[in-house]
């Protein structure tokens, strides 16, 4: 037997005696509190295929009958669906994904491990008790651990996992947030790691690269250009012939981001790459049918992983890859900047001078194209245009 009590006094509700007690009127239909020794939860009667069913809601104090009343609309309709944990709802959608060709077997395997793993308190929630607070909360201790790309990840997983339960998606409309992946690492560095690959292991981009530039030699070897010197995507689409001296084996940049000019010696790969798509028929080094007359953005090259297409490179990328192949050449970073056309280059400008004079110019690219030949497991070879 229930008793009738407001519950509209919340200070009532906190000095009344152990048992189950109703709403004193009409305006909570439904709506029961259990008032136990230690804690009181919120319940609703509602009718669930036919049957009433006794539907838990939440806890008292922290939810108030009138917040316990709607959420008990929002859980009949979940109670009502088949989706009810966040669990379900992943498997749902992935086997919705799946039954239209767009996720593998390997695909949800690894990202059930990593939702299981990481937002495993998330998984075993009723969809209605889910909060935006409760996503950026698993997210937040991912960053804090340095795993952005593992972020990145579970944030898409629980977010999918919502997209056909019967309430509103905690993940979507930017109410989580994670930081982009071209704000902490390249492409195939988060690709690796997803796929238990080496991520120092750069020929499955060489790779990509090489079949993308037998698609399109033009833009193809820009962006092998762009992956082996670091130089930035706008000024490597913008070179003309009259910057790039073959047999100097240098490029010269007139319109840097910096405001400066720098002539930059570049590695023999990268000359033999120019060479063979030497063209007298346009002033442009990568000549297009644009506004500009060269090519713009060549956008993110990608390979087959696994049964996966995967983005393994961005234009951006290649400052990165550029800067970590210098480093396992043991250069100073001054040199490396200076290589890739960067404005810090000019902090270190008299030991950079020094260290030319020393070494010479071609001295830093050839130590570089070595652990470019390491990483990418193959030493290039082109037909040239004589």
């Amino acid at each position: 037997m229930t008793t009738a009590i407001d519950f509209t006094k919340p200070a009532r509700l906190l000095k009344t005696s152990p048992g189950m007690y109703r709403h004193d009127g009409d305006r909570f239909p439904g709506l029961y509190l259990n008032v136990g020794k230690t804690k009181s939860t919120w319940y609703i009667k509602r009718k669930v295929d036919g049957k009433t069913k006794s539907i838990k809601i939440g806890a008292f104090p922290a939810m108030d009958a009138l917040t316990a009343f709607k959420q008990g609309d929002t859980k009949t309709g979940v109670a009502k669906s088949d989706i009810q944990t966040v669990r379900d709802g992943w498997r749902f959608w992935c086997d919705t994904s799946q039954a239209q060709g767009g996720m593998s077997d390997a695909h949800r395997e690894r990202m059930t491990r990593q939702l299981e793993m990481h937002a495993r308190e998330i998984m075993d929630s009723n969809v209605a008790d889910v909060t935006s607070a409760n996503v950026q909360a698993v997210l937040n201790r991912l960053m804090a651990d340095g795993k952005k790309a593992t972020a990145r990840a579970v944030r898409i997983g629980i977010g999918n996992a919502f997209n056909f339960a019967p309430v509103v998606n905690p993940v979507g409309q930017k109410k989580t947030r994670v930081a982009k992946s071209d704000e902490t690492e390249a492409q195939w560095t988060a690709a690796a790691r997803a796929h238990d690959l080496d991520a120092d292991d750069w020929s499955v981009i060489w790779e990509a690269i090489m079949a993308r530039r037998e698609q399109n030699v033009i833009v193809g070897t820009a962006v092998a250009v762009m992956f082996l010197t670091g130089i930035r995507s706008e000024n490597v689409c913008s070179l003309s012939w009259d910057q790039v001296d073959l047999q100097n084996k240098t490029i010269h940049l007139t319109k840097m981001k910096n405001k400066l000019a720098r002539t930059l010696p570049v590695m023999d790969t990268v000359i033999d790459l120019l060479k063979a798509i030497r063209q007298s028929g346009s002033e442009w080094v990568f000549p297009a049918s644009s506004a500009t007359g060269y090519i713009t953005d060549p956008k993110g090259t990608f390979a087959t992983v696994g049964d996966e297409r995967v983005r393994v490179f961005l234009p951006h990328d290649g400052r990165r890859h550029f800067m970590q192949a210098s480093a396992e050449a043991f250069l100073p970073d001054y040199v490396a900047h200076f290589l890739r056309g960067d404005k810090k280059a000019g902090e270190g400008s008299d030991m950079l001078m020094k260290y030319l004079k020393r070494m010479g110019n071609r001295r830093a690219v050839e130590d570089i194209e070595k652990v470019y030949f390491e990483r990418i497991k193959v030493e290039p070879s082109f037909d040239i245009v004589c």
